[in-house]
């Protein structure tokens, strides 16, 4: 028998909008299940629509914000969805419109995605998180995680069931194998927050003066003066504006590695993206990021703060021979499609969903 179910991000993220939508589409191409998806009304990336999509004018963040009080539509929202009685309801990302929903939409099972199970300090988001974590794990019937490192941690830190602890593997639609292009750049690409090294990244592109480093990403006010010593180095060109969907696309296929001097770490999106375009990454050993590359085959994990071995390693992939590198993008895509491909991602879901 099929289950009707509602998949939901308000996110304005485009990873957690690409691994929603990839999923909808994956279920609804499959036919097995009656599935219906619930997202912001402006989405970055390219979406399906159906009837079964339902797109809202929703808060950005999950923050307080004037559309947080939009009752409304809240409420004519959660009517459309008790009306629907779905079976099961899952939550890719946090949102401040989520609890309501799992309070009031009925006898469906709730399932919430939590993506860090220990805040990042120095986030300006920090308290919010953890307050989110805490409301979702008292709300929903089960939560999901990204890693299984952090699964002891989640029932300790929150005091929840293990019993109701999912680990699920991140997804995302991956395109065809992608050709290098052998420019010999390297891509640090992301949100600059106090977590993502960016102070290892200026002594790592201080080592590495022949290299070409792509700095891609917001800078957090907290990080300006590094951000700002990376600016005087002629071998670093930074790009902190917004940037679309084809401007990341373009950024990942231009890159001969991705890297990831990470200070600390759940999981990264950063390295699906990476296999989805075909390039392979160099990253510190911290947190969950073992459980994402398997090293010498899809990348190379670095000793955490070994700023000296980490640029040698990049020195090595950029100098390496055409034809070993080819391969090794060939490893990294095809280890990326088989553990992240959405198409493989269904049988995973609806395997949590029978548990």
């Amino acid at each position: 028998m099929k289950k009707k179910i509602l998949l939901v991000s308000f996110s304005d993220n485009a990873d957690h909008q690409d691994t929603i939508f990839g999923l909808y589409e994956a279920l609804e191409d499959e036919g097995k299940q009656d599935v219906y998806l619930l997202a912001i009304k402006t989405p970055k990336v390219a979406l399906r629509r159906s009837s079964h999509t339902w797109l809202v004018d929703c808060p950005e963040r999950p923050g307080i914000t004037k559309k947080t009080f939009n009752i409304f539509l809240l409420s004519a929202l959660i009517k459309k969805i008790r009306k629907e009685k779905f079976d099961v309801i899952y939550f890719e990302s946090l949102h401040v419109w989520n609890l309501p929903i799992m309070i009031f939409s009925g006898s469906a099972c709730t399932y919430q995605v939590i993506h860090e199970v220990i805040p990042h300090e120095g986030d300006k988001q920090v308290k919010m998180v953890d307050l989110m974590n805490k409301a979702v794990v008292k709300l929903s019937d089960n939560i999901v995680l990204r890693n299984k490192k952090y699964i002891d941690e989640l029932v300790e830190r929150y005091g929840i069931e293990k019993e109701r602890v999912h680990y699920l593997e991140l997804w995302r639609r991956f395109p065809k194998f992608t050709e290098p292009r052998y420019t010999k750049r390297v891509l640090f690409f992301g949100r600059i927050n106090p977590y993502k090294g960016v102070d290892n990244l200026l002594e790592i592109a201080k080592l590495c003066p022949k290299i070409h480093f792509d700095v891609i990403g917001r800078v957090d006010p907290q990080m300006q003066g590094i951000v700002d010593e990376l600016k005087k180095l002629p071998n670093v060109f930074l790009n902190n504006n917004y940037v679309s969907d084809d401007e990341m696309k373009e950024a990942f296929i231009n890159a001969d590695w991705v890297i990831l001097p990470y200070n600390s770490a759940s999981q990264s999106g950063v390295i699906i993206d990476a296999y989805k375009y075909s390039r392979p990454v160099i990253a510190f050993d911290v947190g969950a990021i073992n459980e994402q590359i398997e090293d010498n085959t899809s990348g190379f994990l670095v000793k955490y703060k070994n700023n000296k071995n980490f640029a040698m390693t990049i020195d090595k992939g950029i100098k390496g021979c055409n034809e070993k590198y080819c391969l090794m993008c060939n490893r990294a895509y095809y280890y990326g499609l088989k553990k992240y491909g959405s198409l493989d991602a269904i049988s995973r879901f609806t395997t949590m969903l029978k548990k």
